[in-house]
């Protein structure tokens, strides 16, 4: 993933209830002055799931609800600007319901990467595992109750499939609550190439093998590089990894995502035999033959 894309931070997603949901959500927007857009995901019914971060970088903003009656939520907005289905710019994330004991380490200014945990479903406030999600755009840190009496998000909340994109690679859609989730756009370079046993080749395997401007963990990512096969220029060793230059571009060498094949070695008089062109005659005096031919005559070299 090379842009700042907001993903889904679960890795399975099954809505048990969407913000159109009578059972609570309805009234957190239908005709009321404050509003947010809530869903409720119970991950995929085995034990209790994790949520992960879901951008490159978001900060605590506020814990609420730990060690006291009302519900256990958590604040989040991103440190930079994502992309997201409809807009690029800073998002907030709420999560509700998870147990004291699992925000023990969440803590205002705490920072989470892509793809760190942040919390657990829970049943704080709840009556069976899940997570209640919302979100929106800019930067938020509390609540307050709207006219149909329900405690919403404050700022400019979202539909959540206006700044959710699903990875398929990571989160499995096992229902999505009738809501129009768009699939994270792809972010692959490269061209492959044939096969060809007289270059140092390699195959990429994988469709999520970061390609980088330098051969380091550091380096600008520019995309995934395309499975398939490709040349290759160079190798360098580097934090830990070995790096293979790919046409402008390094990729990292770890066993199972990409196979290497050196070029085959052939014996030379074999190459020169096929490449370098056979004298047939030499004229012992002049070095030239004038050959002569009447009509309906042929000549044939043996």
């Amino acid at each position: 993933m090379i842009k700042n894309y907001m993903t889904y931070p679960l890795k399975h997603m099954r809505i048990t209830q969407s913000y159109y949901g009578d059972t609570s959500h309805r009234k957190h927007w239908d005709h009321t002055d404050y509003k947010d857009y809530p869903i409720d995901d119970a991950g995929e019914n085995q034990g209790i799931e994790a949520v992960y971060c879901p951008c490159d970088e978001m900060i605590v903003t506020a814990v609420k609800g730990v060690s006291n009656s009302a519900t256990n939520t958590v604040w989040l907005v991103s440190t930079s600007k994502v992309v997201t289905p409809t807009f690029e710019d800073i998002v907030f994330m709420t999560l509700t319901h998870s147990n004291d004991q699992d925000l023990v380490g969440v803590t205002v200014g705490r920072k989470y990467q892509r793809g760190e945990v942040i919390c657990h479903e829970g049943t704080d406030g709840a009556t069976a595992n899940h997570i209640h999600i919302t979100c929106g755009r800019g930067s938020s840190n509390n609540w307050r109750k709207n006219s149909n009496g329900s405690w919403v998000i404050e700022g400019d909340t979202k539909k959540p499939e206006e700044v959710f994109y699903i990875d398929r690679s990571f989160t499995t859609e096992l229902w999505g609550g009738y809501l129009p989730w768009q699939t994270l756009p792809s972010d692959q370079v490269g061209t492959p190439v044939e096969r060809d046993l007289k270059k140092d080749q390699l195959e990429v395997l994988v469709d999520n093998l970061n390609a980088r401007k330098i051969p380091s963990l550091q380096g600008e990512k520019i995309g995934y590089l395309k499975p398939g096969i490709y040349d290759y220029q160079e190798k360098i060793e580097a934090d830990g990894y070995q790096w293979y230059q790919i046409q402008d571009f390094y990729i990292a060498y770890q066993e199972g995502w990409e196979n290497l094949y050196p070029k085959e070695q052939f014996d030379q008089e074999e190459e020169e035999e096929v490449s370098s062109p056979k004298l047939i005659f030499r004229c012992p005096k002049s070095g030239k033959y004038i050959i002569s031919l009447k009509e309906g005559e042929e000549l044939y070299l043996l």
